[in-house]
């Protein structure tokens, strides 16, 4: 059986949907009538895929009325986010982008849920807790650039960027960091996992606020992240080795690989920043780091541990 036919027969068709309109959306931008750069096409992938799918890995499938409640919510917000990249009065645009908003702040609340649900007691549920309170931020900074806003005196495509990071950075690397410390909780290298995690974890909010101080900080902040993703990597690669679906731990290499390569980038990137001659600039940052970061490391994580750990995932729910 394919790559391809074993993914398919474990994702949800809701999710398969999502994946079906992403593509599109990105094959089209190539095109003269699709109006889609690659910021906007890697922002549209959270919520088509990333979030639907992270939902799946932290909660599970749940009451089946639930499910279909979530993923009807889901589907017309992205649909309705999707909409505001088309539009070009931005009151209407920020209207329509809205309505990701208020999902994200559903996400935060469950987050609050979650966090105190475990009474601070499960480091996994705090990692899931964390990346679900990072897509209220994620929002937040999506509504502020459709609507033309200059958030905290950012401009685009930073504030665009910023919802970018919270989405991929924030959410997406909390969730794989959950799963992955999951996985090797019990393990000797328990605690430097946990350090490096708490690393991969903190470190999106660190850098979303040492924007605000300058160079130096955000230099600081980039690396911690770095050094924390090469400790989940790892963590990663070695449950990749260990699994026995052949397609998850393809999966699971490629992300290591991947944030592996876009962290070393995102290293440059900032240690050009410190002396202002910055070796790698914004735009080059989306196209690759971005890519590596959205696509290589989360999209494929996420679908890696979607084959190699659903056996787990009534542990992790709380309801």
């Amino acid at each position: 059986m394919s790559q391809r036919s074993k993914v398919h027969g474990v994702l949800r068709p809701p999710i398969l949907l999502g994946t079906a309109v992403w593509a599109a959306l990105a094959i089209a931008s190539f095109g003269p009538r699709v109006h889609l750069g690659i910021i906007e096409v890697l922002f549209l992938l959270g919520p088509w895929v990333v979030v639907p799918l992270g939902a799946d890995l932290v909660r599970g499938a749940g009451n089946p009325k639930s499910s279909a409640l979530r993923d009807w919510l889901l589907i017309t917000a992205a649909s309705l986010t999707t909409i505001s990249f088309f539009v070009d009065n931005r009151t209407a645009a920020a209207w329509f982008a809205s309505s990701w908003l208020l999902v994200c702040a559903g996400f935060a609340g469950d987050g609050v849920r979650r966090f105190v649900s475990s009474r601070r007691s499960s480091f996994t549920q705090f990692c899931f807790a964390a990346g679900e309170g990072y897509l209220l931020v994620a929002g937040a900074w999506l509504v502020a650039s459709r609507a033309g806003i200059q958030l905290l005196a950012f401009r685009e495509p930073i504030v665009l960027l910023t919802a970018v990071h919270f989405h991929f950075a924030g959410f997406g690397s909390a969730v794989l960091g959950g799963l992955t410390y999951e996985r090797f909780h019990e393990s000797n290298w328990k605690a430097g996992l946990q350090a490096a995690l708490v690393a991969v974890v903190c470190g999106p909010g660190i850098l979303g606020l040492a924007f605000l101080f300058g160079p130096k900080m955000k230099l600081v902040a980039a690396l911690l992240i770095a050094l924390g993703q090469f400790g989940l990597a790892a963590g990663m690669v070695r449950a990749g080795i260990a699994a026995k679906n052949g397609s998850g731990r393809g999966l699971l290499f490629v992300a290591g690989a991947s944030v592996a390569a876009g962290m070393i980038l995102a290293a440059v990137w900032a240690v050009g920043e410190y002396p202002l001659q910055a070796f790698v600039n914004i735009r080059h940052m989306a196209e690759f780091h971005g890519v590596l970061n959205a696509i290589g490391f989360v999209l494929c994580g996420l679908l890696g541990w979607l084959l190699v750990g659903s056996e787990s995932a009534e542990r992790r729910n709380f309801g």
